[in-house]
């Protein structure tokens, strides 16, 4: 058996007439459900949305809604100049971009996509210009971190050995029954360092 789910179906259909033929049945939007022979729903995903834009009458002002300004978008938006105010929206802006492009010549449309792939090579070779510096000054810093850490490293171990030398050296010195302001006096440690020993 088949487990799947099956995601419902809009059809929107936004139409430029009228085809209520009564005044009192005219309806801006009908929402409208396929029913079989029995009168039973044929499939409860499919829906079907009817929009007569001539019944669409709101001005600006009242639009209340995001469907009031879709519907105020889609039904102005070939005698719109600007973006009015109330649809300063970036889903607007971005719809009259896509309106100017649609009213293109072939000529100018062509010109606007070569100079986008233009952008977009300048935009991708910067891009990669820049990420080719940053991993370049990424290695170069790693390796002068590595060499300094070793040259570090190199030093303190040095250190390290000279002052276990220097603290062996000390040990023998008490065992053998010396004073201890002559052994700092010739290890160069401290008396408080040479007691703790």
């Amino acid at each position: 058996m088949w487990n799947f789910e099956l995601m419902p179906v809009y059809c929107i259909a936004i139409l430029n007439f009228r085809y209520d033929e009564t005044e009192e049945l005219a309806k801006f939007r009908r929402d409208v459900c396929l029913k079989d022979q029995d009168g039973d729903v044929f499939f409860d995903k499919l829906h079907f949305k009817f929009l007569q834009m001539p019944l669409f009458t709101k001005q600006e002002h009242e639009l209340a809604t995001h469907f009031d300004k879709w519907v105020y978008f889609l039904k102005h938006l070939e005698s719109l100049d600007h973006i009015p105010t109330i649809l300063n929206e970036p889903i607007f802006q971005k719809g009259f971009e896509i309106a100017e492009l649609a009213h293109l010549s072939a000529k100018q449309f062509d010109a606007y996509q070569k100079s986008l792939l233009e952008y977009w090579d300048v935009e991708n070779v910067s891009e990669t210009a820049f990420e080719d510096g940053l991993n370049k000054g990424i290695v170069k810093g790693l390796a002068q971190g590595l060499v300094q850490g070793r040259i570090e490293g190199k030093l303190e171990g040095k250190i390290e050995g000279q002052r276990e030398a220097q603290q062996a050296m000390a040990k023998t010195m008490l065992a053998e029954g010396l004073g201890v302001e002559l052994i700092a006096k010739i290890t160069g440690l401290s008396s408080s360092e040479i007691e703790q020993l």
